[in-house]
């Protein structure tokens, strides 16, 4: 199979692209980046991020799975309009051209509270997207809730984050700090699974499909 990966330089991007490249499962795996994933792999093909033109784009193989792990601040967007751009409207402005392309599962990093009617602006931004992309019907769906994610992110310095992944490393796993191999690994096994519908998967849940394939 063939795989679309939005966000592969991120924190979980590059835990997916790595387990996707290091899958038989997959034969070739497309990129938009604006700087280089730097993994060098005969599998992985990177294209100029182009969100805005997304409604045109033309790849060289069909694509059956897409992997959404895009995201960003309001500090380093520059504000909330930019932010809702980077983590709303452009991995939207995808899908919709993926779907149309025969794009079988589509699987997204969310995050614990999303919730499009919520009064807290991050998580109803994070609700929106979840709702554009649950209107698109995809076959298969998967969106993962996870709690403060765990990890380095390479040039990207967030003091409130690493803050928080300290905090509440010793919760309850429905809510502690949860490592991004471990949200990356069960991303690509529910891609696998191709489960009709929609399903929503929290925290909780993500440890334990993790646990499962270890």
């Amino acid at each position: 199979m063939n795989a679309f990966l939005i966000g592969a330089t991120g924190l979980v991007g590059s835990r997916v692209l790595q387990i996707l490249v290091d899958s038989p499962d997959y034969v070739h795996i497309i990129a938009p980046v604006r700087r280089s994933t730097e993994v060098r792999s005969e599998k992985v093909l990177e294209i100029p991020f182009d969100a805005e033109g997304a409604a045109d784009l033309e790849l060289p193989v069909s694509i059956d799975h897409v992997f959404c792990a895009i995201g960003t601040t309001k500090k380093k967007a520059g504000g909330m309009n930019a932010m809702e751009d980077v983590d709303v409207r452009f991995p939207s402005n995808y899908a919709e051209r993926l779907k149309t392309m025969g794009a079988r599962h589509f699987s997204l990093v969310s995050a614990m509270g999303a919730d499009w009617e919520s009064s807290v602006p991050y998580n109803a931004m994070k609700g929106r997207l979840e709702e554009r992309i649950r209107m698109m019907r995809f076959p298969s769906t998967s969106v993962f809730r996870p709690s403060v994610l765990g990890g380095h992110r390479e040039g990207d310095i967030r003091p409130s984050e690493a803050w928080a992944q300290r905090a509440m490393a010793w919760l309850p796993k429905s809510l502690k700090t949860i490592p991004a191999e471990r949200v990356a690994a069960a991303m690509v096994a529910k891609a696998l699974e191709e489960k009709p519908g929609m399903e929503i998967i929290r925290s909780g849940k993500i440890w334990a499909i993790s646990e499962s394939l270890s």
